[in-house]
């Protein structure tokens, strides 16, 4: 998994997965069981404040009460004040879904005594010794040792060029399934540094929609991807949560059968997740590829800020107020700006403003001219072209004019290509305009 940071937009950092095995459970074990002490610990004092003040303690509060346990002791430093973090964004959360009217959320709850929770090695909780990662604990307490395979902090651009990584943050989670602990996991984060971008090339808009996805370059090329699949698995993942909540409401919550519905239930989601990622992967992947194929050094996304707000506020409908809801539109954005850096392509949002009632040919705005399921039809200068694609052209003419309203396009675009995920071959394929219909 890779990410650019917010701290410079285009700096790359990428995570590496490093499967250790069971023989290292026993090192392991008791520096993730003291970090699950702490958890249940910052969860018991945060609700005997709460019940007895009124109030949330703070983050600093939490780190200088437990600074004298015993659990604070058996861990490095930064790894202790990395769970009392955690658990601090998990409460912020909770307050502010309780805030919107989400009365339904709960706090963040205890963890059974035999759970291995998640420990965090910032970067001075750790030392590289050549291709051995040295993980720190206390000070009185021997370090350990874990061995890394050659070329762990290398990574392979598109272009052939390979990239030196700087580990900032390491990580080691369990495998759990079915209630038995299968693996650990080291997460390695690397950073590779900032990345360069051309500045000099087309430019190429992405207008994102819940089930379909358009793209306009400068070059005057038209895309529409058909995203309905990548809609009907996320549809599909919430009739099946649905489903398991009937079935666990009608049993007692702790009992031998509510256990085994929520079993049941992680392993569906588990699943259901894999493929619904897959296929995001995949789309995002095929932006990066069109755009370095074809020469584009900038790529504007359109700026959904505020967008699931507005739906709630009764602007949308109720089918368009789910559909808008259960996509990722965040993540989507985040995957394709990471995959356009490692091509050299900077990707920025932009005001998605007047681009849905405004004819991206002539520039004449009315509302009335966007028909029914998403046709556009100019009343006057006659273009007919499916909404999402005239949403992205006008959002490419925002970008290079400053406005896409009463200014005339100085290219022509040609005729749409369509995408659409295949089963069989598990990628996205282009396939006859038709099935866009």
């Amino acid at each position: 998994m890779a990410w650019s940071s917010k701290s410079h937009l285009r700096r790359l950092l990428l995570t590496k997965q490093f499967p250790l095995g069971l023989e290292v459970l026993l090192v392991f074990r008791p520096v993730m069981s003291a970090a699950n002490r702490i958890w249940n610990s910052c969860v018991w004092h945060s609700r005997e404040a709460f019940k007895h003040e009124g109030r949330w303690p703070t983050e600093a509060e939490l780190k200088a009460k437990f600074k004298s346990f015993s659990s604070w002791k058996e861990l490095h430093s930064q790894s202790a004040q990395a769970v009392v973090e955690e658990y601090f964004e998990a409460v912020s959360g909770y307050r502010k879904h309780r805030g919107n009217g989400h009365t339904e959320m709960n706090p963040p709850n205890f963890k059974p005594k035999g759970n291995l929770r998640t420990v965090t090695w910032k970067k001075q909780g750790f030392e590289v010794q050549g291709h051995t990662l040295v993980l720190k604990l206390s000070r009185k307490k021997e370090s350990i040792r874990v061995p890394l395979p050659e070329g762990w902090d290398l990574l392979t651009l598109p272009d052939g060029r390979v990239l030196k990584g700087t580990p900032v943050e390491v990580k080691v989670k369990a495998v759990v399934r079915r209630c038995k602990v299968e693996n650990l996991v080291l997460h390695v984060t690397l950073d590779l540094g900032v990345m360069p971008v051309d500045r000099a090339g087309a430019v190429s808009a992405y207008d994102y929609n819940s089930a379909l996805v358009a793209r306009a370059t400068s070059n005057g090329q038209l895309d529409l991807f058909v995203c309905r699949e990548l809609l009907a698995q996320v549809q599909y993942r919430n009739k099946a949560v649905a489903e398991f909540q009937e079935k666990m409401s009608r049993c007692k919550e702790g009992s031998c059968r509510w256990r085994r519905c929520l079993s049941a239930k992680v392993f569906r989601l588990k699943k259901l997740n894999r493929r619904i990622r897959q296929m995001e992967h995949a789309l995002t992947k095929l932006f990066a590829e069109l755009d370095g194929a074809e020469g584009v050094a900038f790529v504007v996304v359109g700026d959904l800020t505020d967008l699931r707000r507005s739906a709630r506020t009764g602007m949308k409908g109720k089918k368009a107020n789910q559909k808008i809801n259960q996509m990722a539109y965040d993540r989507l954005q985040s995957e394709q700006r990471y995959k356009n850096l490692m091509r050299g392509i900077e990707t920025d949002p932009w005001t998605e403003k007047h681009t849905s009632t405004t004819c991206c040919v002539c520039g004449t705005s009315n509302l009335e001219w966007r028909r029914h399921r998403g046709l556009w039809v100019c009343g006057k200068c006659r273009l007919v072209l499916q909404a999402d694609l005239n949403g992205s052209g006008n959002l490419l003419k925002q970008y290079l004019f400053g406005d896409c309203r009463n200014r005339v396009l100085p290219f022509a675009f040609g005729e749409p290509r369509v995408w659409r995920w295949d089963k069989r071959l598990n990628q996205f394929v282009q396939v006859s305009p038709r099935a866009a219909a």
